[in-house]
Protein backbone atom coordinates (compact mmCIF):
# COMPACT_ATOMS: atom_id res chain seq x y z
CA UNK A 1 0.00 0.00 0.00
CA UNK A 2 1.47 3.13 -0.95
CA UNK A 3 1.53 6.28 1.19
CA UNK A 4 -1.10 8.24 -0.39
CA UNK A 5 -3.31 5.16 0.22
CA UNK A 6 -2.16 4.79 4.15
CA UNK A 7 -2.67 8.42 4.80
CA UNK A 8 -3.94 7.84 8.25
CA UNK A 9 -5.80 5.23 10.20
CA UNK A 10 -8.39 6.92 11.85
CA UNK A 11 -10.59 7.74 8.90
CA UNK A 12 -12.83 5.77 7.05
CA UNK A 13 -11.05 3.99 4.69
CA UNK A 14 -13.16 4.34 1.07
CA UNK A 15 -12.72 1.87 -2.20
CA UNK A 16 -13.94 3.88 -5.42
CA UNK A 17 -14.60 1.84 -8.15
CA UNK A 18 -14.66 3.67 -11.20
CA UNK A 19 -14.07 2.96 -15.07
CA UNK A 20 -13.99 6.85 -16.36
CA UNK A 21 -10.53 8.23 -15.01
CA UNK A 22 -12.15 11.56 -14.75
CA UNK A 23 -14.73 10.79 -12.85
CA UNK A 24 -12.70 8.40 -10.67
CA UNK A 25 -10.03 11.20 -10.20
CA UNK A 26 -13.29 14.14 -9.34
CA UNK A 27 -14.15 11.35 -6.64
CA UNK A 28 -10.82 10.88 -5.49
CA UNK A 29 -10.15 14.32 -4.68
CA UNK A 30 -13.16 15.21 -3.43
CA UNK A 31 -13.12 12.02 -0.67
CA UNK A 32 -9.45 13.20 0.22
CA UNK A 33 -10.77 16.94 0.76
CA UNK A 34 -13.56 15.46 2.98
CA UNK A 35 -10.76 13.88 5.41
CA UNK A 36 -11.16 10.44 3.70
CA UNK A 37 -8.62 7.65 3.23
CA UNK A 38 -9.04 6.59 -0.50
CA UNK A 39 -8.20 3.48 -2.72
CA UNK A 40 -9.09 3.38 -6.58
CA UNK A 41 -9.86 0.83 -9.12
CA UNK A 42 -10.94 1.27 -13.13
CA UNK A 43 -12.17 -2.47 -13.41
CA UNK A 44 -13.26 -5.03 -11.21
CA UNK A 45 -10.50 -7.31 -11.83
CA UNK A 46 -8.05 -4.45 -10.11
CA UNK A 47 -10.91 -3.84 -7.30
CA UNK A 48 -10.81 -7.19 -6.24
CA UNK A 49 -7.07 -7.33 -6.04
CA UNK A 50 -6.70 -3.83 -4.15
CA UNK A 51 -9.55 -5.24 -1.77
CA UNK A 52 -7.51 -8.61 -1.23
CA UNK A 53 -4.58 -6.26 -0.77
CA UNK A 54 -5.65 -3.70 1.69
CA UNK A 55 -4.25 -4.14 5.09
CA UNK A 56 -7.00 -2.16 6.71
CA UNK A 57 -10.95 -3.70 6.49
CA UNK A 58 -12.38 -1.32 3.89
CA UNK A 59 -15.63 0.75 4.84
CA UNK A 60 -17.26 1.82 1.99
CA UNK A 61 -17.46 1.25 -1.63
CA UNK A 62 -18.10 3.95 -4.04
CA UNK A 63 -19.23 1.96 -6.78
CA UNK A 64 -19.95 2.16 -10.46
CA UNK A 65 -22.91 -0.31 -11.76
CA UNK A 66 -21.63 -0.40 -15.05
CA UNK A 67 -17.97 -1.51 -15.15
CA UNK A 68 -16.36 -2.90 -18.52
CA UNK A 69 -15.46 -6.53 -16.83
CA UNK A 70 -18.29 -7.34 -14.22
CA UNK A 71 -21.89 -5.43 -12.93
CA UNK A 72 -21.07 -3.37 -9.89
CA UNK A 73 -23.53 -5.11 -8.34
CA UNK A 74 -21.68 -8.51 -8.66
CA UNK A 75 -18.53 -6.41 -7.33
CA UNK A 76 -20.28 -5.36 -4.59
CA UNK A 77 -20.80 -9.23 -3.53
CA UNK A 78 -17.11 -10.43 -4.20
CA UNK A 79 -15.97 -6.84 -1.67
CA UNK A 80 -18.31 -8.17 1.02
CA UNK A 81 -17.00 -11.58 0.79
CA UNK A 82 -13.61 -10.11 1.80
CA UNK A 83 -14.70 -7.22 3.94
CA UNK A 84 -17.99 -8.15 5.35
CA UNK A 85 -19.34 -4.67 6.92
CA UNK A 86 -18.18 -2.91 4.11
CA UNK A 87 -20.91 0.07 3.19
CA UNK A 88 -21.52 0.48 0.23
CA UNK A 89 -22.63 3.62 -2.57
CA UNK A 90 -23.65 2.69 -6.01
CA UNK A 91 -23.67 5.24 -8.44
CA UNK A 92 -24.51 5.65 -12.57
CA UNK A 93 -24.82 8.43 -15.42
CA UNK A 94 -27.10 5.52 -17.33
CA UNK A 95 -30.43 5.03 -15.91
CA UNK A 96 -32.58 7.08 -17.53
CA UNK A 97 -31.54 5.84 -20.88
CA UNK A 98 -31.25 2.03 -19.95
CA UNK A 99 -34.69 0.68 -18.58
CA UNK A 100 -32.41 -2.17 -17.44
CA UNK A 101 -30.26 -0.34 -15.32
CA UNK A 102 -33.40 1.59 -14.03
CA UNK A 103 -35.18 -1.29 -13.38
CA UNK A 104 -32.23 -2.70 -10.95
CA UNK A 105 -31.13 0.70 -9.56
CA UNK A 106 -35.16 0.80 -8.44
CA UNK A 107 -35.03 -2.62 -7.36
CA UNK A 108 -32.04 -2.22 -5.50
CA UNK A 109 -31.78 -2.38 -1.60
CA UNK A 110 -33.42 0.56 -0.34
CA UNK A 111 -30.35 0.54 2.18
CA UNK A 112 -27.79 1.31 -0.40
CA UNK A 113 -27.99 4.95 -1.61
CA UNK A 114 -27.71 5.65 -5.00
CA UNK A 115 -26.14 8.87 -6.47
CA UNK A 116 -26.66 9.40 -10.17
CA UNK A 117 -23.95 11.19 -12.30
CA UNK A 118 -23.05 14.11 -12.51
CA UNK A 119 -23.17 14.74 -8.91
CA UNK A 120 -21.52 17.12 -6.88
CA UNK A 121 -18.47 16.97 -4.39
CA UNK A 122 -21.17 18.34 -1.61
CA UNK A 123 -23.70 15.72 -2.97
CA UNK A 124 -20.92 12.70 -2.52
CA UNK A 125 -19.06 13.59 0.88
CA UNK A 126 -23.21 14.10 2.32
CA UNK A 127 -24.03 10.70 0.86
CA UNK A 128 -20.74 8.79 2.24
CA UNK A 129 -20.87 10.71 5.65
CA UNK A 130 -24.58 9.84 6.20
CA UNK A 131 -23.89 6.60 4.81
CA UNK A 132 -21.01 5.90 7.38
CA UNK A 133 -22.07 7.08 10.21
CA UNK A 134 -25.52 4.12 9.58
CA UNK A 135 -22.78 1.40 8.79
CA UNK A 136 -21.77 -0.27 12.29
CA UNK A 137 -17.72 0.06 13.45
CA UNK A 138 -16.92 2.52 10.56
CA UNK A 139 -14.73 5.53 11.65
CA UNK A 140 -16.37 8.41 9.90
CA UNK A 141 -14.00 11.47 8.96
CA UNK A 142 -13.49 14.77 10.49
CA UNK A 143 -15.77 16.94 9.37
CA UNK A 144 -14.43 20.30 8.99
CA UNK A 145 -17.15 22.68 8.74
CA UNK A 146 -17.73 21.37 12.67
CA UNK A 147 -17.17 23.78 14.85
Amino acid sequence: MSNEEEETKTTALILVVEDDPTVLGFIRRTLKRGGFSCLTAETAEDALQVSSASERPIDLLVLDIMLPDSWGTRLMQDVRAQHPEVAVILTSGFTGDDPVLAAGVAARDPDIPFLKKPFTPEELLETVREKLADGPNTPQAPNPQAG
